[in-house]
């Protein structure tokens, strides 16, 4: 992990997504990237083209005065940590994009807004059409959300062959916390089986033989739902962060659609980091 960018607002909220970035740029031996997108009010293409321009420079040359100040104080508080920032004008989402595939950043990190709960912000905002559509994780993190070093990182798996690929990337993440991983299967309806806990444990061996790291384990549960049984894994095991795949009208989809979301009681004090996996179908069951 080389490069990881963060979009900020300035808000409160956003600072808290900030230090999310710099303690994991930090663990992990990355550049961190702070990024101010400026909204402009009316077209540029309107007949005040003049002033708006004027209007532009003017809020963008105090906005890089601030991401200033942030990364000065980021690199006094985190020595040797390599930080830069930038502004960029236009829409949000096509901006952070722009800059992610420019800079070749390997994680996003995004505050997320003011609600109690994650899955309710994530649909609808930025920060879920920047899930959507980014080459690469996005690290989600929860209203007025504090850091905490996170020891224990769990990642919800349905088996699918491409989860492998997202696997080895949180394995990087995982070893510059020295977290603890844990692979996870929820069982819908009934009760787990002897098969399905041994598919499990099969998975996290190849990833661990596949990574070098120790401190990788598997676990299955079942309950009445996908999001009851993730909020039952988070409990259980204390989870720090909660890691997803998303698909092409998939499993994300399906996890985070409207009638289950308000089934689904969030813990705000998780944050959720989403990978992106291109393959459409699941392959399940394959032998790892």
């Amino acid at each position: 992990m080389k490069r990881i960018l963060v979009p900020t607002d300035f808000s409160e909220n956003a600072s808290h997504a900030i230090e999310y970035a710099a303690e994991t740029a930090k663990a992990v031996g990355a550049e961190l990237i702070i990024l101010n997108v400026y909204v402009p009010p009316v077209s540029m293409q309107s007949a005040i083209h003049a002033v708006m321009a004027e209007d532009v420079g003017r809020e963008t040359k105090a906005a890089k005065a601030r991401l200033k100040t942030i990364a000065d104080t980021i690199q006094d508080e985190y020595k040797g940590l390599a930080c830069t920032y930038d502004v960029a004008v236009g829409e949000p989402v096509p901006e952070i994009l722009s800059k992610a595939n420019e800079k070749k950043v390997d994680l996003i990190v995004m505050g997320t807004q003011g609600a109690s709960k994650v899955v309710n912000v994530l649909f609808g905002s930025n920060t879920a059409s920047v899930i959507e559509r980014a080459s690469c994780p996005v690290l989600c993190i929860p209203f007025n959300l504090t850091y905490k070093k996170p020891e224990k990182i769990l990642f919800a798996t349905n088996f699918a062959y491409s989860d492998i690929d997202g696997a080895k990337q949180l394995v990087e993440l995982a070893k510059g916390f020295k977290s603890s991983l844990i692979f996870a299967h929820v069982v819908v309806g009934t009760e787990e089986t002897d098969a399905e806990r041994e598919v499990i444990e099969k998975f996290a061996s190849e990833i661990k033989l596949q990574t070098g790291y120790p401190q990788i384990s598997g676990t299955v549960i079942s309950d009445a739902t996908i999001n009851t049984g993730l909020d039952a894994l988070i409990e259980k095991h204390g989870a720090d962060i909660i890691a997803l795949a998303t698909r092409k009208r998939n499993v994300f989809q399906k996890l985070f659609n409207p009638s289950i979301t308000k089934k689904y009681s969030y813990h705000t004090t998780v944050p959720l980091l989403a990978f992106h996996n291109p393959a459409d179908e699941e392959q399940t069951g394959k032998d790892f």
